[in-house]
Order: C-alpha cells, then sequence, then structure tokens
C-alpha cells in the first residue's frame, strides 16, 4: 500500500466510521495539504468541488496561501464565480451558463477523478476557462469533468481565478505585479496541483494546461510566465484571439487612469478603490471599455515583472520550450456572435466591406484584396458567409497559425494544429461551426448541450474522438486516437492541419489564399476595437 493510499483509507476509515455504512460508501474522502476533503462520487467518479488554492486576503493584492481547516471541509459545491458583467447569450448556448453566486473569494478549485487510492498516476488536465479576461467560470454544466475522467481515465480540474479589474487592475499605487494577479492565482492553483493532485489519482509530472477562447489566452500566458515553468508539461489552446500579445504597460496605465478618473482618483491612488463596491467597479470598467470601442485592456500586462516577454509575438515562450503544444479553433468562430442579430445573415456586399475594413484597420486597397481573395475562395458565398470567414481567421485562425508556426521554429517541442470542422444543425444551420463549438465534445457533455448539437447520427463519433485526441495528447505528447489518421507535427513547409469535423482528415495549409493574404494585416489583440458585428 501506498503512503497516499494510506492517508485516503485511514482518513476514510476514521472520520466516516460514526456516520454509518451508507455515508461511507458514498463520500470519498481524501487528506491534503490543508486538511481532509469529503467529496461525492456519481457514475464512478469522485468529484471535489470548491478546494480554495490561495486566498484573496485583501483586493488587489498578490495571491496568499490558503488557510488550513479543521476537520472535514465538505467538498461537493462549486465555488464563488469571480466578480463580472454578463451579456445576454443565444439559447441555443445556455450550456455555457454558469449557476455559482458572484464574490470576491473565488480562489478555488474543483476536480474529477476515475481513481483514488490506488497508487496510479494519471494524466492531469487543467481547465483555463474562458471570458476573455472578463468573464467566465470554470463551474459551468459543460465544463463537468466527469465523463472525460471516466471514460479517458484522467483527473480534471477547473480553476476559477480573479478577472477583469480584480485581476488586472495596473496601477502605481500598487505592488509590482498587481496587473498580472489573476495569472498568479492560476500559478497557485498550478501549485496547488503539484502538491496534492497525487492524493487524487493524478500525476504530478503529467500536468496539461487547456483552455479555449480567452481560457486559450490564459494558457498562451501561462506558457511564458516564469513563475510557471515546470507546473506543467504540455498545453492545448483552443481559438484563442488575444493569444500572441499582452497589454502593453502604456495601454493598461490609460485604462488604469481612466477607471481611477471615474471615481475622482488619480493615477498612484488605486488602493483607494479597496473600498468600493464591486458592482460599481464594474459598471465604470464597462464605462471605460465602451469608451474605446471595446478594446480591454484590463488584461496581463507586460510589466517587466511577473512577465518580461509577449507570448507569441516575435517567438513561442522560451519558458515553455520543450512543452508540445496542440493547438487550432473552429471553422467559422464569428457566427457565435453574428447570430444573435438576425439583421447579420443577409448583409449586403457594401455593409460586409465596410465592417472587413474597420474590423481589420485597413485602407480601401487592401480591403479590396481580402474581399476579392475570399470570394474567388468562396464561390456563391453570400457577403455574411464572406465576412464570416474573415473574422473567423483574422480573430481566431491566423493568431494560431501563427502561434504553432513560432512555436515549431523554436525548435522544441512539436506544435500540432486542427480546425474544428462539425457544423451544428441548430437554427436552421445559420452557426456552422461556431466559437465553443468543440466544448461538449472535448468534455463528453453532449447531452447537457442537445439544443446544440442535436441528435444526428455523427454526435457520438465526434464526441468519442474529441475526448480520445485530448486525452491522449495529455497522456503522450502526441494527439491520436482510433479513428484519425496519422497526424504529423506541423511545420512552415507542409503546414499540415487535421481538419476535425464528421470524420478527421488531414489537409496541406487549407484556406491557403485566404491565409496568405491577411499574413501582412497585424493580428488581432484584444486590445483591438471588436466591430464585426454592427455597421
Amino acid at each position: 500500500m501506498t503512503e497516499t493510499t494510506r492517508r485516503i483509507v485511514l482518513s476514510t476509515c476514521a472520520i466516516l466510521a460514526a456516520a454509518g455504512p451508507a455515508r461511507a460508501a458514498t463520500a470519498p474522502m481524501v487528506e491534503t495539504s490543508l486538511g481532509t476533503l469529503r467529496g461525492a462520487t456519481a457514475d464512478g467518479v469522485h468529484s471535489f468541488k470548491g478546494i480554495p488554492y490561495a486566498r484573496a486576503a485583501q483586493r488587489f493584492a498578490p495571491p496568499g496561501a490558503a488557510e488550513p481547516w479543521p476537520g472535514v471541509r465538505d467538498a461537493i459545491e462549486h465555488g464563488a464565480t469571480a466578480p463580472q458583467l454578463r451579456g445576454a447569450a443565444l439559447p441555443v448556448f445556455r450550456y455555457l451558463d454558469m449557476t455559482a453566486a458572484q464574490a470576491e473569494d473565488c480562489l478555488t478549485l474543483c476536480l474529477y477523478t476515475a481513481g483514488l487510492g490506488d497508487g496510479r498516476k494519471r494524466p492531469v488536465l487543467v481547465w483555463l476557462h474562458g471570458g476573455a479576461w472578463s468573464t467566465g467560470a470554470g463551474t459551468s454544466p459543460i465544463l463537468d469533468g466527469s465523463a472525460l475522467a471516466r471514460e479517458q481515465d484522467v483527473v480534471i480540474v477547473a480553476v476559477n481565478h480573479r478577472l477583469n479589474v480584480f485581476g488586472y487592475l495596473f496601477d502605481s499605487g500598487l505592488a509590482p505585479g498587481a496587473g498580472n494577479n489573476g495569472v498568479a492565482d492560476m500559478v497557485a492553483a498550478l501549485g496547488w496541483v503539484r502538491d496534492n493532485i497525487d492524493r487524487f489519482g493524478g500525476d504530478p509530472a503529467n500536468v496539461t494546461i487547456f483552455g479555449q477562447s480567452g481560457g486559450a489566452a490564459k494558457v498562451s500566458a501561462v506558457m511564458t510566465a516564469p513563475a510557471a515553468k515546470g507546473l506543467f508539461h504540455r498545453a492545448i489552446m483552443e481559438s484563442g484571439s488575444g493569444a500572441l500579445k499582452l497589454a502593453s504597460p502604456d495601454d493598461a496605465g490609460r485604462a488604469a487612469h481612466a477607471l481611477l478618473g471615474e471615481f475622482g482618483l488619480q493615477p498612484g491612488e488605486a488602493p483607494k478603490l479597496r473600498d468600493a463596491p464591486a458592482d460599481k467597479l464594474l459598471a465604470a470598467m464597462a464605462k471605460v471599455v465602451a469608451a474605446q470601442g471595446g478594446a480591454n485592456n484590463f488584461r496581463p500586462v507586460l510589466d517587466g515583472a511577473f512577465f518580461t516577454a509577449h507570448p507569441f509575438d516575435i517567438q513561442a515562450p522560451t519558458t515553455a520550450r520543450d512543452v508540445p503544444l496542440l493547438i487550432g479553433s473552429a471553422e467559422t468562430e464569428i457566427t457565435f456572435y453574428l447570430a444573435q442579430d438576425p439583421k447579420n445573415r443577409s448583409l449586403t456586399a457594401e455593409q460586409m466591406r465596410a465592417r472587413v475594413q474597420r474590423f481589420l484597420r485597413i485602407d480601401a486597397a487592401t480591403t479590396d484584396r481580402v474581399v476579392a481573395a475570399y470570394a474567388a475562395a468562396m464561390p456563391g458565398a453570400t457577403p455574411t458567409d464572406v465576412l464570416a470567414m474573415i473574422g473567423s481567421d483574422q480573430n481566431y485562425r491566423m493568431g494560431m497559425i501563427q502561434a504553432a508556426a513560432l512555436k515549431t521554429a523554436s525548435g522544441g517541442a512539436p506544435a500540432w494544429l486542427y480546425t474544428f470542422t462539425w457544423r451544428s444543425p441548430a437554427m436552421e444551420g445559420v452557426l456552422r461551426s461556431p466559437h465553443t463549438a468543440e466544448i461538449p465534445f472535448v468534455f463528453g457533455n453532449t447531452d447537457m448541450a442537445r439544443d446544440f448539437t442535436g441528435d444526428g447520427a455523427e454526435v457520438p463519433a465526434v464526441r468519442k474522438r474529441m475526448m480520445a485526441l485530448w486525452a491522449s495528447f495529455a497522456r503522450t505528447g502526441r494527439p491520436q486516437a482510433p479513428d484519425v489518421p496519422d497526424w504529423p507535427a506541423y511545420d512552415a513547409a507542409s503546414r499540415i492541419t487535421m481538419l476535425l469535423g464528421n470524420e478527421a482528415t488531414l489537409a496541406r495549409d487549407p484556406a491557403s489564399a485566404q491565409r496568405q493574404v491577411l499574413a501582412a494585416i497585424p493580428r488581432f489583440e484584444y486590445g483591438h476595437p471588436t466591430t464585426f458585428t454592427r455597421d
């Protein structure tokens, strides 16, 4: 019997003896570095929720050590969601909704494992949720890791951390590194995983960080942070817009200055905001972002202290040189946003062209070249179709290609590039392959997202394939599945990309003409206005 097994067994026996045989059979107990946790078991998977991994003792302060607890702590309910503003989403995407209440005391994680006390070391996948540094939670029902843990024999961890102004206010009155507190939270969570995951059947020497959208940007930031070096061993970036560069000190400073102005404060006076109501801080932040056309610089900043380089700007992160990378995007990402307004489904050519020029921030002649290249590659496409592809490529695909190319050029561990091409039948098919489309498949929770996935005969196979690919990458550092052809690593000569749709097929430099016409246009950053959804 291993020491880990002994701790779990003794803890369970000693604490549950008085609770009766029924309680003992259904309440898994694990002794962690901070105290004993009591979780829950369902369908062969043990879950532990609301686990404190660190403590934000003071607003705008770096994360501190979580406090130990006496006795047994119930870990059967999720911890709080970070304070945030939420916009309305289409009903078909309700699988992304959050259920936990918001609170600043949000530094918790949840985990799912199929094995406790058996002495095995399973791959660990740590999910960093999406939401563009501003919204989201690792506790949305669609992110329940039970199916993935059970069917692929892995351990799933999802992290909540500080967001928006609470995690990324950059002001001279705060301690160095304060503008990156949200990422420091994630690093603290990975430290907890290193110190405790073996007690939950996981391998601390085989940890994969993965995330979608803003979560992919978080993965790129963690890959770049010197403080995170050695805490993870593989990385997966799904649909990462703004994943290449951090905010500049000037941009982050201007955002902070504007926020302080909303409260009548001067630069250096950010500590006075510690007493401001959370809802007033969020409202003031929204005004600042809106005044900049949606450009959001309440995000990680290249401050020279916590970060000394951008993630994937001119080179891949040297701190993660030996970390394999699985990276890609969905085929029509921005239909997620366009579909919210029915008017976007029947754009004129003039409307489409004006939106392309404004969003790409280019002149009229360059706009003509871009639109012509896409129209030639998409015979019969409507103006809405052309806008959807240009916006998706600029906002997501081109950045993922750049990151894959830089990772390959670094000479370290390889990268694998994919495009998710499965199409949703929802809303009469107008969504096609939108942003977030792969999440229900990766987590194996297509039943929760049936309004989006439908009941097509292909759904179970796509689900099984995506789960197997992600889990095999976590296990071996190479994405493989029984019904997937041998997948070569990405290289700048062949640009091999796996198309993950109803089937998995390899393509050599797909959409080459479109890629080439966008190549000279600067990649999208969160500091750019997002204006493709309106005239």
